[in-house]
């Protein structure tokens, strides 16, 4: 009996899942079929640069090994991740800090058309902290920087699939 109702729930959640639309994001569709991309930044050390190659690579999206190459090129321009102290207890320290993570970046197609310049991704958590617990409140800090750069490389990703490659685009940046 325990075993059938395992099993039915299982299905349940797979059936669930598939329904509602659930699936893995592959490369941007608008680009046009066969075109590649060539991935800068002005930053040797980009992790967010290198994160989104490898995404793009493995979902199919051809990548240049030269911008000379490539029919169209996304500029990491800078990437930055500030923390500021949101909430203070009694004693005067820090109890609450807000975390943000950004990249700014622009696409131009091989003929130096800007198709998006001056974009602007932002991802903002919250920390709480507790000067007891250091050494486990700096691995949480750790692991939220994580998920912040993964969700702030799947907006630039979402991005570029409603670039209209034809005509150019501009977007303002936020303001963090």
């Amino acid at each position: 009996m325990k075993n059938i109702t395992l099993r039915t729930l299982i299905l349940t959640l797979a059936v669930i899942t598939t329904a509602c639309g659930w699936h893995l994001r592959g490369a941007p569709k608008n680009f046009p079929p066969g075109s590649t991309l060539y991935i800068t930044t002005e930053d040797p050390h980009s992790d967010i640069a290198e994160s989104i190659s490898r995404l793009l690579q493995t979902s199919g999206l051809p990548l240049a090994e030269e911008p000379a190459q490539a029919d169209f090129l996304l500029t990491i321009h800078r990437e930055i991740e500030k923390k500021r102290t949101v909430s203070v207890d009694a004693k005067g320290r820090a109890s609450e800090y807000e975390l943000t993570t950004s990249a700014e970046y622009s696409v131009r197609d091989s003929s130096g058309r800007q198709l998006l310049t001056e974009a602007r991704a932002d991802v903002y958590r919250t920390l709480e902290w507790n000067d007891g617990e250091v050494v486990s409140k700096g691995e949480e800090e750790r692991i939220l920087r994580e998920e912040m750069r993964r969700e702030l490389i799947s907006r630039i990703i979402d991005r570029l699939r409603r670039i209209e490659v034809r005509t150019p685009i501009t977007d303002s940046p936020s303001a963090p």
